[in-house]
């Protein structure tokens, strides 16, 4: 077969940050050819370095028929970190494409998002026992945890101001039969109200403690990696396609 001469014009369109925050974007990339494979050269912009992006590539012909593109390496693909200098590599011959027809190129990009805000959701369990747990199970009555860790401490509260009045009247007491029985109240009283104090704090922050060990996990990705046909060309079955590429 005739070396066909190499003429380059990629076309790149660059994506903002498709989040619910629209809080990164990627830059236009930079491209260079060397005859056997396209070296692409972008950076991501994300302000938390936590980020991570699921990042693919997109090819199709000027009359927008889709080409199938496999033969890609660097960074491209799952769990991309954000950042400069990111590269990704393409070797057309791999993927049976020679070069005779213009072509456009997109690089794309999504976000991973958790399912959930632990740190929101450990203030809504803080203030409603429950309320984080009911958010992370989408719905499921956690919140009544909430009722039991209120309902414990108001029960205690109001134990702990009658053992208050139960001792008040004690010591004024002058009758030593009723002292001893006033004595025995505010001892039971006291148990009471401890022991309901106690257990509704420990479940309020047993509720906090829990939402802090949930493990959290990335929601679907709303862009699964796109799955594209060849064209059939004169070549044993080949993509004929030429790149040119402007900068």
């Amino acid at each position: 077969m005739k070396k066909q001469r190499l003429f380059l014009s990629l076309f790149f369109l660059f994506l903002v940050g498709k989040s619910s925050s629209q809080d990164f974007l990627i830059t236009p990339p930079k491209l260079e050819f060397n005859g056997n494979q396209l070296l692409i050269s972008y950076d991501v912009i994300n302000k938390n370095q936590a980020d991570l992006f699921y990042i693919w590539v997109e090819m199709e012909k000027k009359n927008g028929e889709p080409i199938r593109i496999t033969a890609l390496s660097g960074d491209v693909g799952e769990k991309i970190k954000g950042g400069k200098n990111k590269k990704i590599t393409w070797v057309p011959e791999k993927d049976s494409i020679f070069l005779n027809e213009e072509v456009f190129v997109d690089v794309k990009a999504e976000k991973y998002l958790k399912s959930f805000k632990k740190g929101s959701m450990m203030l809504m369990s803080t203030a409603i026992p429950g309320l984080g747990q009911t958010k992370i199970s989408k719905g499921k009555p956690w919140w009544l945890t909430g009722v039991a860790a209120y309902g414990a401490l108001a029960v205690g509260y109001i134990e702990h101001k009658n053992y208050l009045k139960t001792y008040d009247s004690y010591k004024t007491e002058e009758d030593p039969l009723k002292r001893a029985d006033l004595f025995a109240k505010t001892g039971k009283q006291m148990n009471i109200s401890n022991a309901l104090i106690i257990s509704g704090a420990a479940l309020w922050a047993a509720n906090i403690f829990w939402v802090a060990l949930t493990p959290n996990k990335y929601q679907p990705l709303q862009h699964i990696q796109v799955s594209l046909d060849q064209s059939t060309g004169p070549n044993k079955g080949a993509t004929l396609l030429t790149l040119k590429l402007n900068f």
